[in-house]
């Protein structure tokens, strides 16, 4: 599933968050994510997708005061052995190389991710 993520909403350029719903129970965490990207697959057409992330590592959000943290220029996307990384903020370096951001306002590392489409934005 992370690959099939990766080739249709590439870094999430250009995509904003709309909610972020985060569930925690005895055995589990879940962080839900909703986020309006656009599909390479698709003509690069906006959508609406929900990110559902399950067996979580880590995660990180911070909201600073005159500071968007929902608005994402490019994602840092890994796999290392396992663990899937999805830094929202990551540190962008010349020739638009991404590195993943220690201070990042948004990531999320976790063992499995899944998405479900909402909608196409034109419907």
């Amino acid at each position: 599933m992370f690959s099939e993520i990766v080739n249709k909403y590439e870094k999430f350029s250009d995509g904003l968050i709309s909610k972020i719903s985060y569930k925690a129970s005895l055995n589990s965490k879940k962080v839900e994510v909703i986020i309006n990207s656009m599909n390479k697959l698709n003509n690069y057409q906006f959508e609406t997708i929900k990110l559902i992330f399950t067996e979580i590592v880590f995660i990180q959000f911070r909201e600073k005061e005159n500071q968007s943290s929902t608005l994402i220029n490019s994602a840092f996307l890994a796999n290392n052995n396992g663990i899937m990384v999805f830094d929202f903020f990551p540190l962008i370096y010349e020739n638009d190389n991404l590195r993943e951001n220690d201070n990042s306002d948004f990531k999320i590392k976790c063992k499995e991710v899944k998405y479900v489409k909402i909608k196409t934005v034109s419907e």
